[in-house]
């Protein structure tokens, strides 16, 4: 399968191409730019692997949670795609994606983006598995969550603001936890294309579908505007 993935949901916008012929990749710390650099991005991955958009079989873009604006581009831009090239499409969560390369991690995985307002998005995972829902909440809850076995299992910080939540944890909960209890991804701020090729081509190939049409975002929050105008 021809496969091209869009990771447009934090600030670090990636693009995976995957064909017969290997895996193409490229990443801009794009900040508010996402759609003036994206469009580009898949065109210089095209050409640079010698494939047309006539040959992708599949589509992919990041579910949520993540920028409002981001993820609405990258909906548009494959809802548009796939709609032109008659393909599928599979949105895939951005936590998911974050947590993906960390599957033999023998303790936690938390993957984290700023939420604001003294909030991450954040949900655990354990051997490669997903074992809390999706939050938007302060960093408490997390330890709220793991209290009893962070002794014996080591939580690793992960995702594009992987720094900003270890430095909270570290600072305002340092009496619960040791140096050698939490540790932080090196590598935290990447995008995260290719882990979105991945766990998309393993859903397509189980399940053999793509999203629906009228499929969207999952934001956890209302935004501001929404909030301003009560609705």
């Amino acid at each position: 399968m021809n496969i091209l993935a869009l990771d447009t949901a934090t600030d670090i916008l990636s693009v995976a191409l995957k064909t017969a012929a290997g895996t193409w990749y490229m990443e801009s710390d794009a900040g508010l730019h996402h759609s003036e650099r994206l469009l580009s991005m898949i065109d210089t991955l095209l050409v640079q692997s010698g494939t047309q958009k006539r040959d992708l079989n599949l589509l992919a873009c990041m579910e949520g949670p993540g920028s409002f604006t981001g993820l609405r581009i990258g909906f548009a831009t494959v809802k548009g795609m796939a709609t032109a090239l008659n393909i599928p499409f599979i949105a895939i969560p951005t936590l998911d994606c974050m947590a993906y390369s960390w599957g033999t991690w023998p303790g936690y995985v938390l993957p984290v983006i700023d939420a604001k307002k003294n909030c991450f998005f954040w949900a655990l995972y354990q051997k490669g598995r997903r074992i809390t829902d999706f939050f938007d909440s302060p960093l408490s809850d997390v330890l709220q969550s793991i209290k009893d076995n962070i002794a014996i299992q080591p939580l690793l910080v992960t995702g594009i603001d992987a720094e900003l939540a270890f430095k909270a944890l570290q600072t305002e909960y340092v009496s619960q936890l040791s140096s050698d209890q939490i540790l932080l991804n090196p590598m935290f701020r990447k995008g995260n294309a290719k882990e979105l090729l991945v766990l998309a081509e393993n859903r397509f190939r189980i399940e053999e579908k793509g999203c629906e049409d009228n499929s969207g975002p999952v934001y956890l929050r209302k935004s501001d505007a929404e909030i301003a105008m009560g609705v």
